[in-house]
């Protein structure tokens, strides 16, 4: 019997190059809104600090990565392993 301890797999996604890119794609979506009430808002400032309002606006951007970075993912596949035993 072989020892399969030693054994990895290693899962990328299918749609994107690595990780990061997917990860990109992930946080762009998720900020797509966010970016276009931050630029009504800021046109339409009045008496309020610019400052103050994008200060508002990462801070909600914060908890956005947050939440996308924390996103369980659920993964499924199948693994299939042929083992001769007798060609050893």
């Amino acid at each position: 019997m072989r020892d399969l301890s030693a054994t990895s797999v290693t899962i990328s996604p299918s749609e994107h190059s690595g990780w990061a890119e997917a990860r990109a794609e992930l946080m762009a979506e998720a900020k797509a809104s966010l970016r276009s009430r931050l630029e009504t808002r800021l046109s339409s400032l009045g008496d309020e600090d610019p400052a103050a309002v994008r200060a508002e606006f990462a801070r909600e951007e914060a908890e956005i990565e947050h939440r996308v970075d924390h996103t369980v993912h659920t993964i499924t596949a199948t693994l299939t392993y042929d083992y001769n035993f007798l060609s050893r």
